[in-house]
């Protein structure tokens, strides 16, 4: 350590020195050559000096002692500690402690694994279960009432859909078998029935609603009975096939219009709304205006 400083200090002053001895010369020529007064000469031997003086101990001090490091067998963390230790000690005043030297490589094979210590034997699950959870807790007596408790508690069971079922009722005297359980009976279905409305035609493309080619056999409604449908009107339904009250309650949009075209009061199926008339009297109802008929 002590070599190391001692090469450095001699590096530096080296530098310095050199750097001085340019300074001088420089001063010299400039006053010589260039003509300059004493204060300019001065002023820039000085800092040429000073300039390669820094440059020369940048360059040239700290490239030997990096060299110095990597020449020497001490890694550089080994002689920071080093240093600081020796700073510390001069500090106080006594002897630093010698580093510790490394470890030299190991050249020799890795010695054997030990040998796997002996299994411990196998314990028994109470064992085991009471040094887990510790020792069981047994009452030194039984508590009034426990026997009747335990008679009493039944037990459960859980079923696969969820449901907790419970094996023995809690109230049934010993030597009684609790009710079975009553399993509702599924609710019958209901009958189709019988008389099924079938499902209505499409309605045809020109519109034209369902007509009879002759008076039905069963006989024709009163058509008068409908609001708006005079003695002419209805002879002129009837011209068209339309005979019954099921077939105007049946009416869609198209077929309407196909009916009201051929019609001289044109809009008048929608204004007096025959249809609502026409269902309450297919099914044997009475509106207002065929109860004034009527009567």
């Amino acid at each position: 350590m002590t070599s190391e400083k001692q090469g450095s200090t001699e590096c530096t002053i080296v530098c310095w020195a050199v750097a001085a001895l340019v300074g001088v010369v420089s001063m010299v020529m400039l006053y010589m050559l260039a003509g300059l007064d004493g204060n300019q000469t001065f002023f820039t031997g000085g800092l040429i000096g000073f300039v390669l003086g820094l440059v020369l101990t940048v360059f040239l001090c700290r490239g030997s002692r990096a060299a110095a490091d990597l020449a020497s067998d001490e890694k550089p963390a080994q002689r920071y500690a080093r240093q600081a230790a020796e700073d510390r000690a001069a500090r106080s005043g006594t002897a630093p402690a010698p580093a510790a030297a490394p470890a030299p490589a190991q050249s020799a094979p890795a010695a054997a694994a030990p040998a796997p210590a002996p299994a411990a034997p196998a314990t028994s699950k109470p064992a085991a279960a009471e040094a887990a959870t510790g020792p069981a807790v047994k009452a030194s007596q039984s508590l009034p009432g426990q026997a009747e408790l335990a008679a009493r508690k039944g037990s459960w069971s859980y079923s696969k859909d969820g449901a907790a079922e419970d094996a023995k009722a809690g109230a049934i005297p010993a030597g009684e078998t609790a009710a079975p359980a009553v399993t509702p009976e599924p609710a019958p279905e209901k009958a189709e029935a019988a008389s099924e409305k079938p499902k209505r035609a499409p309605v045809a493309a020109d519109g034209k609603p369902e007509l009879y080619d002759a008076p039905p056999a069963e006989g024709a409604d009163d058509l008068k009975k409908i609001s708006g449908v005079g003695p002419k009107l209805e002879q002129t339904l009837n011209e068209l096939g339309i005979y019954r009250f099921e077939q105007i309650a049946g009416w869609r949009k198209k077929e309407i219009e196909w009916v009201d075209s051929r019609l001289r009061f044109k809009g008048r199926i929608e204004r007096d709304d025959w249809m609502s008339q026409a269902k309450v009297l297919a099914k044997g109802g009475e509106t207002e205006f065929s109860k004034r008929k009527s009567s």
